[in-house]
């Protein structure tokens, strides 16, 4: 095998495994540190995105100075391009739990014969118990939402007694919705009647979902400047990926940081084994081995080293974040991505950094080197 050949370059690693490995764990470690940090900060991204996804199902206007939009403006509405119908709904405020603290999760006060439409566009079902009944203080929630604030059939959502809460008696979960969509649905008139103030909004639907995005850049631009306030998906993706924009920085700045010390620290780790092989590299140059041949063996040796290193970390990286993701994550109805290219995509400053360092400074030592003073300094 090529490893085991006198002069193969892979020689010195196999027959030392005491000074390959320490490098090689210490690079696993760092990528495993940082593909996780990575992952973990974008799936606060990825959760809040998962948290309003119903918005990707329909467009929702806010009337601006009064408690509804102006008939002009919902007749303006009704000839937009792929337009379908429209809802009117009161909303209310419950939380939701993220890795950030808590956010705020609008509860739809919709009317009976709107219910069951909203729950099948928005790609849900009914799977236990039924949908609220007209101005009694019942909620419909969908299951992410259920395992998010760990909620059960019968449980109470919203109640006077939680100060930040604003519900005139508690709120009971009734139905239960099946499906990956987060939605909390309750009465219209309860919401009306209860809740301050009962602003009357409107939810917009396009002809089928894939027509949707048309419809809300067409609301967005046309609306503009008027007194209708839009939400859209495509808004919310914007609004979050500039919200984080600073958060993403900062992480690439510590990235390049912990890279700069892992190369640092690696080159002096090379620097020390290439002193103790100074009688080897003597004895190659000695017998025909060329100052470039030297450097492309301790080339070899050392991105052995780092792929192998990397390769570790991201391997353990991927199992770390499958667990976390199954075990941590999911039953708290939050959402990790083990497979981020992103987050492996912050790992390669690492072995980059290290790579280079550790070969600059054994190449700039090899200028320099003398065969024959290390030989003879060897026999005396």
């Amino acid at each position: 095998m090529w490893g085991r050949h006198p002069l193969s370059p892979l020689l010195f690693l196999v027959r030392n495994p005491g000074r390959s490995l320490p490098l090689t764990l210490v690079l696993a470690l760092a990528v495993l540190t940082v593909a996780s940090v990575v992952a973990l900060l974008n799936s606060i991204d990825r959760t809040i995105l998962k948290i309003y996804d119903y918005n990707r199902y329909f467009a929702a206007i806010s009337p601006r100075g009064s408690d509804r939009l102006k008939p002009e403006l919902i007749a303006r509405i009704q000839q937009a391009p792929y337009y379908a119908t429209h809802f009117e709904t009161v909303v209310c405020f419950m939380n939701a739990e993220t890795i950030v603290g808590k956010m705020p999760f609008v509860v739809f006060g919709l009317k009976q014969e709107h219910i069951e439409p909203l729950v099948s566009r928005c790609r849900l079902k009914l799977k236990e118990g039924r949908y609220p009944q007209p101005n009694q203080p019942e909620v419909a929630l969908s299951e992410p939402l259920m395992r998010n604030k760990k909620l059960k059939l019968g449980d109470v959502v919203l109640s006077p007694f939680i100060p930040d809460q604003y519900a005139p008696v508690p709120v009971r979960v009734v139905g239960v919705l099946e499906g990956d969509t987060w939605l909390a649905i309750s009465s219209y008139e309860f919401i009306r009647n209860h809740f301050f103030a009962p602003v009357r909004n409107l939810i917009i639907f396009a002809t089928d979902v894939r027509s949707q995005p048309r419809l809300d850049k067409w609301l967005r631009e046309t609306l503009r400047g008027e007194q209708a306030r839009v939400w859209t998906y495509a808004e919310l993706q914007e609004e979050t990926h500039k919200a984080f924009q600073n958060l993403y920085f900062i992480t690439g700045v510590v990235v390049v940081v912990v890279a700069f010390m892992l190369a640092t620290m690696t080159g002096l780790l090379a620097n020390i084994y290439f002193q103790q092989r100074l009688v080897e590299f003597g004895l190659l140059q000695a017998i025909g081995y060329t100052r470039r041949e030297l450097l492309f063996r301790v080339s070899t040796e050392t991105i052995v080293v780092v792929v192998l290193g990397w390769v570790v970390g991201v391997l353990v990286a991927l199992g770390v974040l499958f667990w976390a993701k199954t075990a941590v994550m999911e039953p708290r109805g939050l959402y990790m991505e083990p497979l981020d290219p992103i987050a492996y995509r912050y790992t390669l400053p690492v072995p980059l950094m290290v790579l280079t360092f550790a070969l600059a400074t054994i190449g700039w030592r090899l200028r320099t080197f003398d065969p024959v003073a290390i030989v003879e300094r060897r026999i005396v």
